[in-house]
């Protein structure tokens, strides 16, 4: 807890029946409000208002009462007001009409939700100075815009919202309004959309629909290192709604997909194009223009683009993305710096990589003397500039599945900008192999070139690796012996016909990826690799060649969530900190007692119910008082201001063990 934290006697019993989800701090007034599905979702969109679109808390109410004569009694769920005015009708700009829904397999187009949306428009009619609306159940938003005419007073829908501060007139101009910085929960929310309207909408399978939004994330990220009189992924007014607008938009968008994919040559493979119709693109194009890509912290990126790349993975046992906070807790161990080479050679999604990323801008910012909530839109700007340089030639990663990575690269790139270098390679035959990417990878990602390797490889007690031109080249492929009269174990030379788990394969190729001497490895490996007594070899090699720097027993609670889609069963994993010895250090087999850093995870932030919050000794969940930056916009003027909320806070101590492991390093004579 920092300085600036409190601890608040705003306490929940943990005997009553309201746990620790059926309460919230409300954002506006402070005080604790029992849950209900309805206001969790205006607590969600007055977040969206506040962190994205820089309105002033100020200036929003929660079911405002308009009072208007000769109308039964009104209420708007949430109600914005002119900036510092006073809270009645006269001041009334926009509104919001919040519905708690059950969740809907495809999204509605307006006319199909018109029945829904009459309240607003109802109320939209009976207010004069309300000049905007939305309509939105969580799952569905409708944006609207008011136009009153002599005879008539139309809700025209729109395809973005003006930030606080900025004339409805910019929406109809070319470039559109001003994109926002995104929340993370609000951009995973618009990429989720995405993939449900090409999923379940359109009927493609979760790769083909994946395809689709990479394309289009491509146009948006080159879109934005253009001036702004050359961008082209933006829209207008009511585009998305009429036939003549969509076909715009979908012109706009192919000259930026042409031009993007010439700017990043080797992102995507053969098969990677846009074929939605003009109307689905601009649907898709909708969510993502309202967004600025490179206001948005590389954190909120990340988390997002994992929410719509975990269901490409394959489902087959041990192929499932590695969770966000452990692999950020394991970027944090090894911390990486800004001149050192980091590979993943089994890299998924891209998770590890994408998260060390986020390490580097964060050490960028570090650099320019600020933090990634305080940073200016020009500090960001400049930070993640230079974190894409680091990307271009220092963020390496390779794996077997030629889908699995371009999905990398898109990682890296909707994180930094940049795609780093990934290859399709199969690392355990490197630097032999035929797939398409060997001969660009065996210059790029020579063995013992790189400071760090972090990996999650598949883990596997089925489908064990019985290749006797794999098993071959490794020491880990070969039976071992216990030596006669010592402790030690001898190779025989002859390959273990009975197979070998990948993971094992894993431990040995990543070692021979880092610089001997000073190169380091995290790797995720199953407990049973550290404690089955038939593997008692295994460990023998890893002391053998390798100083163990730190060994952090994980819970099996986040690996659960991840796999649970698959219907898979976790292994309980834990995560494994290797330095490589040196070659004078293998010649001399007698090595120094040295300290290892031990540490068993109990809590990582969820449980099979969900989230997990911190409590007090007698089991209260504990409110904190925190101190948050808000940026208040008005048109393209922000003001940061400083501010304070009350929340619960997850209980997890990945972040603890990361810090603790830190101060080993600070106090022990540990060779890095």
């Amino acid at each position: 807890m920092s300085e600036q934290d409190e601890i608040l006697e705003v306490q929940l019993d943990a005997d009553e029946e309201s746990g620790p989800d059926n309460f919230f701090i409300d954002i506006l007034t402070g005080t604790k409000e029992t849950v209900s599905a309805k206001k969790l979702l205006v607590q969600k969109v007055l977040r969206q208002l506040i962190d994205s679109y820089g309105f002033d808390r100020d200036d929003l109410e929660v079911n405002y009462n308009p009072q208007i004569t000769g109308q039964r009694r009104k209420r708007i769920d949430i109600a914005i007001f002119r900036p510092g005015a006073e809270h009645n009708n006269d001041n009334l700009q926009r509104i919001i009409v919040c519905k708690d829904q059950k969740k809907r397999v495809e999204l509605r187009s307006i006319a199909e939700a018109d029945i829904d949306i009459r309240e607003l428009k109802e109320l939209l009619e009976l207010m004069p100075g309300a000049t905007l609306g939305m309509w939105t159940n969580g799952q569905e938003e409708f944006l609207f815009q008011v136009v009153r005419t002599r005879f008539e007073v139309r809700a025209k829908p729109l395809g973005v919202w003006p930030v606080r501060g900025e004339n409805t007139t910019d929406i109809d101009r070319s470039g559109g309004v001003i994109q926002v910085s995104a929340e993370a929960e609000g951009l995973e929310d618009a990429l989720l959309r995405c993939r449900q309207y090409l999923n379940r909408n359109l009927g493609l399978d979760h790769k083909d629909s994946f395809k689709q939004l990479a394309v289009l994330m491509l146009a948006k990220i080159f879109d934005e290192t253009l001036s702004t009189g050359e961008s082209k992924f933006w829209i207008r007014g009511d585009e998305p709604f009429t036939e003549a607008g969509q076909q715009a938009i979908a012109q706009r968008i192919n000259e930026s997909i042409a031009a993007a994919k010439v700017w990043q040559p080797n992102l995507l493979t053969r098969g990677w194009d846009l074929t939605l119709e003009p109307h689905e693109i601009a649907r898709v194009v909708m969510e993502l223009a309202r967004y600025s890509l490179c206001e948005t912290q590389p954190r909120f990126r990340t988390g997002a683009f994992r929410a719509v790349a975990r269901s490409v993975m394959d489902g087959r046992e041990g192929r499932y993305p590695t969770p966000l906070n452990v692999a950020e807790m394991a970027v944090e161990m090894l911390d990486p710096q800004p001149g050192e080479r980091i590979i993943d050679c089994s890299s998924g999604t891209g998770t590890f990589l994408a998260m060390t990323a986020v390490h580097i801008f964060k050490k960028k910012l570090a650099a320019l003397g600020t933090t990634p909530d305080e940073a200016t839109n020009e500090q960001n700007r400049q930070a993640q500039n230079e974190t894409a340089v680091w990307a271009a030639s220092n963020a390496l990663g390779c794996d077997i599945d030629p889908f699995l990575a371009v999905a990398s690269r898109m990682n890296l790139l909707f994180t930094t900008g940049n795609p780093g270098r990934v290859f399709r390679i199969d690392a355990r035959t490197f630097p032999e192999g035929d797939l398409d990417g060997i001969e660009a990878a065996r210059p790029a990602l020579p063995l013992g070139s790189m400071d760090v390797v972090l990996l999650n490889p598949w883990f596997s007690t089925k489908d064990v690796i019985v290749d006797e031109s794999i098993l071959s080249q490794y020491d880990l492929g070969k039976v071992w012996n216990k030596e006669e009269g010592g402790d030690g174990y001898v190779n025989s030379g002859a390959i273990n016909t009975g197979g070998v788990p990948p993971e094992v394969l894993f431990i040995e190729r990543a070692l021979a990826w880092v610089k001997p001497g000073i190169g380091r490895v995290g790797i995720l490996l199953p407990d049973g690799v550290l404690g089955n007594p038939g593997d008692e070899y295994i460990r023998w090699w890893i002391l053998r060649h390798c100083e163990v720097l730190a060994s952090v027993d994980l819970p099996e609670e986040p690996f659960k969530v991840t796999v649970k889609e698959y219907g898979l069963k976790a292994a309980r994993p834990s995560l494994l900190v290797l330095r490589r010895r040196s070659q004078e250090e293998l010649i001399n087999t007698e090595h120094p007692e040295y300290k290892v850093f031990m540490a068993v995870v109990e809590r990582a932030g969820v449980d099979t119910r969900g989230r997990l919050f911190q409590r007090a000794p007698d089991g209260d969940v504990l409110i904190f008082k925190e101190e948050v930056i808000e940026r208040i916009r008005n048109g393209r003027e922000v003001e940061i201001r400083h501010s304070f909320r009350l929340n619960p806070r997850i209980d997890d101590e990945l972040p603890v063990v990361a810090e603790k492991y830190k101060e080993f390093l600070t106090t022990s004579e540990v060779t890095l």
